[in-house]
């Protein structure tokens, strides 16, 4: 556990359980957590596990810098996804998201995170990783279930993480399924669960085997890879054989929970450590 901090912990959070995990890791703490949800993408629990919280539009950069320095805050964390598709169709940002959306040339996840990153850093906020406070969630190396994988299966892992991480040098997305050593669908602006879902449509028998990596180069402050208990039922659904996590640094929200569906529907979750 990180030293407790003397000012607020500040939390720009966006969907998910990670932000309300961390809010409740740093208030154990004896540190006051403070933060900027959005609306329609942030779990409205959130309100009951901080101490202070302002609801913006996803895009309203200069309401969430103005609710940050209102709280004085001085570091904070970026946790929590937005969805990709509701910030290109359904975002509505103010004049300086608009600011910062027109300087990013290439509008890859990290190059919009990073952007916005230096924008609180212009206002003495500094955006620092969640992982003192997220680390125990990081997914372990090996067979997380009861289920096993058999050769062929592993082979498809292997595959798969060699073609995710490829994908990710691109900053397009974390996620492939594939199936006989062939890619049935990559992850881009879609998701995660839909990227599994199509994909296991594709393989008409089921079978597919689901990797989630880390981007090379993956900056922890935002973006980290995770899964939970809705990744391993959208796998279901999709006849997905295996579930496979690079372990150490994927975040995983009720392992427990995961382990127990994935033992149900016969899928092997596995952690793999990335080698080099």
């Amino acid at each position: 556990m990180p030293e407790c901090g003397t000012g607020p912990m500040g939390l720009v959070a966006g969907n998910g359980c990670f932000p309300l995990e961390f809010a409740r890791a740093v208030r154990a703490s004896g540190r006051r957590v403070v933060a900027v949800a959005h609306t329609g993408e942030t779990d409205p629990a959130l309100e009951r596990e901080v101490d202070a919280i302002e609801w913006v539009r996803v895009g309203q950069l200069g309401h969430a810098l103005d609710a940050m320095k209102r709280f004085e805050v001085a570091e904070a964390v970026m946790l929590g996804g937005i969805t990709k598709t509701s910030f290109f169709a359904g975002a509505r940002p103010d004049l300086r998201g608009l600011m910062v959306i027109a300087g990013v040339a290439v509008r890859s996840d990290d190059n919009l995170l990073r952007a916005i990153a230096d924008e609180y850093a212009r206002e003495g906020i500094e955006i620092v990783s969640s992982l003192p406070w997220l680390g125990a969630l990081r997914a372990p190396a090996g067979v997380l279930g009861r289920v096993q994988p058999d050769a062929e299966q592993l082979a498809d892992v292997r595959y798969g993480f060699e073609l995710a991480r490829n994908l990710g040098r691109f900053d397009v997305g974390q996620t492939v399924v594939v199936k006989d050593r062939a890619p049935l669908a990559l992850e881009a602006i879609e998701g995660t669960d839909a990227c599994v879902a199509r994909g296991g449509a594709l393989a008409k028998s089921g079978g597919a085997v689901v990797v989630k990596v880390v981007k090379p180069g993956q900056d922890e402050r935002f973006d980290l890879p995770a899964a939970g208990p809705r990744t391993v039922e959208t796998c279901a659904k999709a006849k997905v054989a295996v579930l496979a996590v690079e372990a150490g640094g994927t975040l995983l929200a009720d392992r427990a929970e995961m382990t127990r569906l994935a033992d149900r529907a016969g899928i092997v979750l596995i952690g793999v450590q990335a080698e080099g």
